[in-house]
């Protein structure tokens, strides 16, 4: 875009201007009758041309659940349509708001207004559909092809002049590309062409050398190799061992936190209220940093309160304000629940480290087969305490404990797990623990393990305890009551508007 203006400036400052040029580009067209319907055939093809483009790019962005890139590619398309329409559309009603703006109802001079939409709509498409690389290059010749085919008949036909034409694809290009780059800058939002969990950012060469720069200056440990490590059980960051040049250890476990865990953690505290009501604890975290900071805490209290968890290392900054690392001991030795042998010394293990959580005055939150380990088949070790909470409520306490009998029924069965934890917990404990499950209470992993079970698991837990009434956990106030009303507000009229533009630019 700048460069365009710039040859723009430079030609209209020389003998003949931008009218010389024009009539030299006409000239060499040679002479050629306008065809009477020649407006309304180009026309027509700049419309094809948008659904063309837009419409598959819009469905592609769906299914691969690319939500920013839909929002930022949606709202550039719809506003720049929108304001082509209000620019040069003929409508009553777009005339009178012309008028109002503008102070005349006659349309804004430039002529190539289909122009500046379809450079629009190829631009952000090769923004949102091709990462950097070879395949942006590849992509960059295609819209250029596109936008030939596109301008040189309106040119030939006399609806534009070619000094009209380059400003308007100008326009179109450079509001595109600067749209999507602010907005939906790659580093932070990949392009991908299959579904994948926003959480785990890519290891890549670069990421990679930063973390390891950023681990021996901080932390005093040469790494040599930093890898993926248990993505399976992880949604929130991304996990990830260091591999060390010199041990023991040989190893060591880190989490990486990006401002893309920082939205996606207010997002879900979000939905979280206006589903539920507040549920404790549910703030949103201000900074990155915070959110790291929040975890290293959690497992200091906690290993001074005599729970077993990793040892924590240290927080390392590789980015400042935008990325985390959390590093702690890689637990040697250690297997998930899930593939451990059901012996009665892990089950009585974990109940343990339930009742040392309630002790300690902390809340895990998210019991679920992915964070317990079991060390040596009879130590078990609590992991991923992001979620935790300091002085949480009886029923938050109550959901821990319900939890981690729902995880050990899962490999030792209800009856057994039943009565080991008779021998920590009193029968009203356990069912006040029972009573508090629900799919609120479940962690994802935990409710679909339990649905692929089969088996009805709380129902038979609940068989063999006294009768206790299901604990309810709906919360209902002015703030949640409004927070609903303003969000839902907000989101129809978005989508008002967009489909308004999209009718009025001629892409719907």
């Amino acid at each position: 875009m700048v460069a365009a203006a710039v040859v723009l400036l430079v030609l209209a400052d020389r003998p003949g201007g931008l009218l010389g040029v024009d009539r030299a580009v006409a000239e060499l067209a040679g002479p050629a009758e306008r065809h009477p319907r020649a407006a309304e055939l180009a026309r027509i093809g700049a419309v094809l041309g948008y659904r063309c483009l837009w419409v598959p790019t819009a469905l592609v962005l769906v299914w691969t659940a690319r939500w920013r890139h839909l929002l930022v590619y949606l709202g550039t398309i719809s506003v720049v349509a929108g304001i082509a329409q209000l620019a040069a559309g003929e409508g009553v009603f777009v005339r009178a708001v012309r008028a109002e703006v503008t102070g005349t109802p006659a349309a804004v001079e430039l002529s190539a207004w289909p122009v500046v939409v379809l450079a629009t709509v190829s631009v952000a498409t090769l923004h949102v559909l091709t990462p950097s690389g070879r395949a942006r290059w590849w992509g960059w010749v295609a819209v250029a092809a596109l936008l030939t085919t596109a301008v040189v008949p309106r040119v030939s036909l006399g609806l534009d002049g070619a000094s009209v034409a380059l400003a308007a694809v100008a326009l179109g290009v450079g509001t595109a590309a600067l749209v999507c780059t602010v907005l939906a800058p790659e580093d932070a939002f990949p392009v991908a062409w299959h579904r994948r969990v926003a959480a785990h950012l890519a290891l890549d060469a670069a990421r990679t050398a930063r973390v390891r720069a950023a681990v021996l200056e901080q932390l005093g440990v040469d790494v040599l190799a930093v890898e993926p490590y248990r993505l399976d059980g992880s949604a929130g960051s991304t996990p990830c061992r260091l591999v060390l040049a010199s041990g023991p250890p040989g190893a060591l476990f880190a989490k990486l936190y990006s401002t893309t865990h920082l939205r996606s953690d207010r997002w879900y505290k979000l939905l979280r209220v206006l589903r539920f009501g507040r549920l404790e604890d549910e703030a949103p975290f201000a900074s990155v940093r915070r959110l790291v900071e929040h975890e290293d805490y959690m497992l200091r209290l906690l290993r001074d309160g005599g729970v077993r968890v990793p040892e924590p290392m240290g927080v390392v900054e590789v980015v400042p304000g935008r990325e985390y690392l959390l590093v702690t001991e890689l637990v040697p030795r250690t297997v998930e629940i899930r593939r451990s042998a059901p012996a009665d010394a892990v089950v009585d293990d974990l109940l343990r480290q339930v009742r040392l959580l309630w002790s300690a005055g902390a809340a895990h939150r998210d019991l679920k087969p992915s964070n317990v380990l079991v060390q040596d088949g009879e130590r078990v070790v609590l992991v991923d305490v992001s979620f935790g909470e300091l002085r949480p409520s009886r029923w938050r306490q109550a959901a821990d404990l319900g939890n981690a009998l729902l995880t050990c029924a899962l490999v030792a069965g209800p009856d057994r797990v039943l009565d080991r934890a008779r021998r920590q917990f009193t029968d009203a404990e356990l069912a006040e623990a029972v009573a508090t499950t629900s799919s609120l209470t479940l962690p994802t992993q935990l409710r679909r393990m339990l649905a692929e079970d089969g088996r009805d698991l709380v129902g038979r837990l609940r068989e063999q305890l006294p009768p206790h009434p299901r604990i309810r956990v709906q919360r209902w106030s002015a703030r949640r009551l409004l927070l609903a009303v303003a969000t839902g507000g907000g989101a129809v009229l978005a989508a008002v508007l967009v489909v308004l533009n999209l009718r009025a630019g001629g892409l719907l």
